[in-house]
């Protein structure tokens, strides 16, 4: 990371990420968003006081689907404090009718438009709609004075307005959810292996590495694999893969790109953007 990058006023960090829960920060130092709710809030407020921060810093709630791995904390926290929510109309249907989420107070509830930008903190927002089998799923980009991030996560497959989107930013998180063998000779049901890798399910180490060195140029500051399965990947898997496909291309990362896999419990800290 270069001296530039770590002086950006624009950060994200990941609370958690993997399908026991998902949990990002977007924002300044000081004030920002939370990008899904998936682990308890006794976690949120634990991981926010080590970045010296309080959920009177989080100014807004966006909510990529309904899925509980990314709304399972959501009701606690709103009930502790109040944040409003922001998701797509189906997704907020989903809440709801959701049993973790079925009493949530839907005055906080905030309609957005997929492809329709929005501004939070002076942050511009973009909704994007993805390939996944929860109820109004999107994926969202972020640019603060220039400084852009696209979150890419549950996604079954990457169809032309999801690369538009990565494609967009200096910043990127994507999915790397499976690798192809071990789900294949794992031991989830047959149905099961079907969802995950069809094309409403989520993305593999193959699918993401094939894309992301095709996409890839030098002005990328920061590619982070999220979602990474607990039985059906590894951090190392998904390193070597798109390493792999990197050598294979002949393309080589520049010095000032990081690449790196979301832990799926720890807090990764700040990254400047």
């Amino acid at each position: 990371m270069d001296l530039f990058s770590c002086l950006s006023p624009f950060v994200f960090c990941s609370f958690a990420s993997g399908s026991s829960g998902n949990c990002y920060y977007v924002g300044r130092q000081e004030e920002g968003i939370l990008v899904d709710v998936g682990i308890s809030a006794k976690q949120v407020k634990m991981k926010l006081l080590q970045q010296d921060l309080t959920l009177n810093s989080i100014k807004a709630i966006l909510v990529t689907h309904d899925h509980i791995d990314h709304v399972s904390g959501l009701e606690v926290l709103e009930k502790e404090h109040p944040i409003p929510i922001y998701a797509h109309s189906d997704c907020l249907q989903g809440l709801v009718e959701g049993k973790a989420t079925k009493n949530l107070d839907p005055s906080l509830f905030h309609e957005i438009d997929p492809l329709q930008p929005f501004n939070l903190m002076s942050i511009a927002i973009e909704a994007y709609p993805v390939m996944h089998d929860g109820r109004g799923a999107v994926g969202y980009h972020f640019n603060y004075e220039g400084h852009t991030l696209t979150i890419a996560t549950d996604i079954g497959m990457l169809d032309k307005v999801v690369k538009e989107q990565i494609l967009r930013s200096e910043n990127i998180v994507i999915e790397a959810n499976y690798d192809s063998e071990m789900l294949e000779k794992g031991k989830y049901p047959y149905h099961l292996k079907q969802r995950i890798s069809g094309p409403f399910g989520h993305l593999s180490n193959e699918e993401m590495a094939r894309f992301i060195v095709s996409a890839y140029h030098p002005g990328m500051k920061n590619i982070m694999l999220c979602h990474l399965s607990e039985n059906n990947n590894t951090p190392q898997r998904t390193m070597q893969c798109l390493h792999e496909q990197f050598r294979k291309r002949r393309v080589r990362p520049d010095v000032n790109t990081t690449i790196f896999p979301l832990p799926r419990h720890k807090s990764t800290g700040f990254v400047y953007l």
